[in-house]
């Protein structure tokens, strides 16, 4: 028997921390809207309609203070204070504004993909080619951009399975399962209904790729796409599914941690305590009024008359009779837990971009070590390989021949242009002590060259502007310099 929704049980061991931090990124209105199942009930077995309606007042004073979520942008931000570099062939240009077919650029997609990542540690990319009609693709199709290649951005709850094989030295995906969710029109086209479908991506027995479409019913699931072969640029069958694990220790099929977890559980138990606190200011919060020595006769023309508060508002009290106003002391073990949880998530925040000791690649060793050994960093040392693999696949999928290189930046730290080194670069520079690339890289990285501009590109501006090779190692003088006398 086919069962094609089967899940991984790391998959769903995974889910309760996944939903989690989801939640909580997404902020009070969502927590809120799951009633117990982070703020509990006060009084759990109590099922009447009064408690009920308690609760929802309960709940409605807490505050949530998103932290997490607000973390997480503020992560991203850093990463995308720089432009990234993005160099591939001339064929694949229109992922500067389209990477996945519906308008999407290379730069928003992968801001998402870190976003992702730093949420639940694990994200996949698959490179597809979208079609015409299989068999009828014409170059026209491809410059009008009807057919082009694509990257389709899967989150970690859309993969449930999973498999590899070995073939030769090498373990390469042998089967994954995507979870998709697509909209369909009604009869009437106006409304729209959700089909949930799976799409198989596996190496046959052959060795080759194969793709095939499931349709979840009311009943069963069926076939809706037969196994179909996707072909490269040269018309041959693909050695390997084009599909990208991508997580935040590295970008193997193992679920990684996911880097906003603890912060995301303390942010919930910052949540409770504020239900706590705010629960006591509205019981005990206001002023108490209080009388004492009154007989039956004070008390009846006090009811009749009426008692007002304020200073033009006198009591009038029988002989002996006494009042005041109590007035409850702060409520400080809530209040202090929640300055405490306040403390642990700007640690725990923090603790994201701090260097560390964590295991790198090669691959990853080779980037900026200003920050490399942080978590964030390595998430984005893995994005960046990630990328820059699917545009590889993406170029074969076209037949396009170049580099292919997208890199992000890993310097989190505020950019600055130090006109003492920058100085002392160029002297270098003219000098014959450092290589012309290292300096217009330093220049990139800060946001003074545009970093998608190759050093052959910035050769050919400099020689338009008369400022081409002057020296003998044929090292180019920015800026209009001139070298320095022997």
């Amino acid at each position: 028997m086919t069962d094609v929704t089967f899940t991984r049980p790391e998959y769903k061991a995974a889910q309760y921390r996944w939903r989690l931090v989801r939640d909580v990124c997404k902020g009070s209105e969502t927590i809120k809207a799951t009633g117990d199942r982070y703020l509990p009930r006060p009084n759990a077995a109590d099922t009447s309609e009064d408690n009920k309606q308690r609760y929802e007042a309960y709940k409605k004073r807490a505050v949530f203070y998103n932290a997490t979520g607000r973390t997480k942008h503020s992560l991203v931000g850093a990463v995308f204070r720089t432009w990234p570099t993005l160099t591939v062939p001339g064929a694949l240009d229109y992922v500067v504004k389209d990477v996945d077919g519906q308008g999407v650029s290379v730069y928003q997609q992968s801001q998402s993909v870190i976003g992702h990542l730093l949420e639940v540690g694990r994200h996949g990319l698959l490179v597809d080619y979208a079609a015409v009609e299989a068999g009828t693709v014409s170059k026209a199709d491809e410059l009008s951009g009807r057919a082009r290649a694509n990257i389709a951005s899967y989150t970690a709850e859309s993969i449930i399975n999973w498999k590899t094989r070995q073939v030769g030295g090498q373990h390469l995906l042998s089967l994954v399962v995507l979870r998709e969710t697509v909209d369909v029109d009604t009869d009437d086209g106006f409304g729209s209904e959700q089909v949930v479908q799976y799409r198989v991506l596996r190496l046959d027995a052959s060795g080759q790729y194969t793709q095939e479409v499931w349709e979840e019913g009311a009943s069963n699931t069926a076939q809706v796409v037969a196994p179909f072969t996707p072909l490269n640029g040269l018309g041959r069958p693909w050695q390997v599914i084009p599909f990208q694990f991508v997580g935040s220790e590295n970008n193997d099929t193992t679920i990684d941690d996911a880097p906003l977890y603890d912060m995301a559980e303390v942010n919930i138990g910052h949540y409770r305590n504020s239900a706590d606190y705010e629960e006591a200011a509205y019981l005990v919060g206001q002023p108490q009024p209080w009388m004492a020595g009154l007989d039956e006769q004070w008390r009846d023309h006090m009811e009749t008359n009426g008692i007002f508060l304020g200073s033009r508002a006198p009591w009038l009290l029988p002989v002996n009779g006494t009042c005041g106003v109590w007035q409850a002391q702060p409520n400080t073990v809530a209040k202090e837990a929640m300055e405490s949880k306040k403390q642990d998530m700007v640690s725990l925040g923090a603790r994201l971009i701090e260097r560390g000791s964590a295991v790198k690649t090669a691959t990853q060793a080779d980037n900026d070590s200003a920050a490399e050994h942080s978590v964030l960093s390595l998430v984005v040392s893995n994005v960046s390989e990630a990328y820059s693999q699917c545009l590889e696949w993406m170029a074969e999928f076209v037949n396009a021949s170049g580099e292919v290189v997208y890199k992000l930046n890993q310097d989190f730290s505020q950019i600055t242009l130090d006109a003492t080194i920058l100085a002392a670069l160029f002297n270098a520079v003219q000098g014959g002590k450092l290589p012309e690339g290292d300096f217009w890289q330093y220049l990139r990285d800060r946001g003074v060259i545009n970093p998608e501009k190759t050093d052959d590109e910035i050769r050919d501006e400099l020689e338009a502007q008369g400022t081409g090779p002057v020296l003998d190692d044929e090292e180019v003088i920015p800026n209009g310099g001139k070298p320095s006398d022997p």
